[in-house]
């Protein structure tokens, strides 16, 4: 019986040690210990353009060279509730390092499934799915001796705020419901997951409402009423590209009565560029324009750079 126990004692410790190295070791042969941790920042005066903290389930895409193991457009995402964690929503596709080397991390929002392309297509008329277009790009390295990967993701579309006013004889009702329209830019482009770069493609906008659109309310950009001041702002989310001339905006008062005036942004540029400014957007720049509708016609004051601050991110865990 004393051997028989002895039998079964040592049964039971080769299991418990077998399960313990299951444990430990993941499929690829890299152990736990090995595994990358991913952090975050993003470069905005908030997270992104439509609100000020993640959303549950938004998605970013990690690519990277480990050893042997490639991983390529691996998605992880918000955990709702969580301190700014971030998890892989395959767990098979944990990301781990594989050898002593190091390693260059590259990461982009919002997550797609590229189906093996590197390019993400978008057409910014719609405003009100700005969350598909706001395009973040990172790269940083790691490794096992460093497995702590800070990303600073940065914004690599431009952002307009055009803050609405009243002026002679118009009311705070009539400046709510004014229909704006901006002409003279290229609404479709795309973003390269790999480079990080955001470039416009195909035709000019030809009157594009995108503000109190009835008819395609899709079009329709976010806005805030300021009461107390009686404005209203219009966020827009938009390719970097540079103009060949101004920008025509219209606005439509109650009635049918419409005014038109011409933005051009060069002067908010040469802020930073100087005397290299042009007419352009330029990624990562917020570009503040205040507009006044008088009966009489549109006042323009003035266009200013607002730029975009850094912020926390959230954490991103490979377990």
């Amino acid at each position: 019986m004393k051997n028989f126990n002895k039998v079964i004692a040592a049964a039971v410790g080769t299991l418990m040690l077998a399960a313990c190295h299951n444990e430990d070791v993941t499929p690829g042969g890299a152990s736990i210990q090995d595994m990358a941790r991913f952090s975050a920042t993003i470069a905005g005066p908030v997270t992104r353009a439509y609100d000020t903290s993640w959303d549950a389930d938004d998605e970013i895409g990690i690519s990277g060279t480990s050893g042997e193991v490639q991983y390529t457009n691996v998605c992880y995402y918000f955990t709702s509730g969580s301190k700014g964690n971030f998890s892989p929503k395959d767990e098979s596709k944990k990301i781990y390092f594989q050898d002593n080397n190091e390693v260059t991390f590259t990461a982009y929002y919002p997550w797609n499934d590229l189906k093996g392309s590197t390019t993400i297509t978008a057409d910014t008329w719609g405003q009100a799915e700005q969350k598909q277009f706001d395009f973040l790009w990172a790269q940083k390295k790691g490794s096992k001796a460093a497995p702590d990967v800070a990303f600073r993701f940065a914004h690599k579309m431009a952002k307009v705020v055009l803050t609405v006013k009243c002026g002679a004889d118009v009311s705070y009702d009539e400046v709510k419901a004014a229909v704006l329209t901006l002409d003279g830019f290229k609404h479709g482009g795309s973003f390269n997951v790999t480079t990080g770069t955001a470039e416009a493609t195909g035709n000019e906008s030809t009157m594009w409402e995108f503000a109190n659109n009835a008819e395609t309310e899709v079009y329709n950009a976010p806005f805030k009423y300021d009461d107390a001041k009686q404005t209203v702002s219009y966020t827009l989310i938009l390719f970097p590209q540079t103009f060949e001339a101004a920008l025509p905006f219209t606005a439509e008062l109650t009635g049918k009565q419409s005014f038109t005036a011409d933005l051009n942004f060069t002067e908010a540029n040469a802020e930073i560029d100087k005397a290299d400014a042009k007419n352009e957007w330029v990624a990562g720049r917020q570009y503040n324009m205040g507009i006044v509708l008088n009966k009489t016609g549109i006042e323009v004051e003035g266009c200013t750079i607002a730029p975009w601050e850094e912020v926390p991110g959230g954490d991103f865990s490979a377990e």
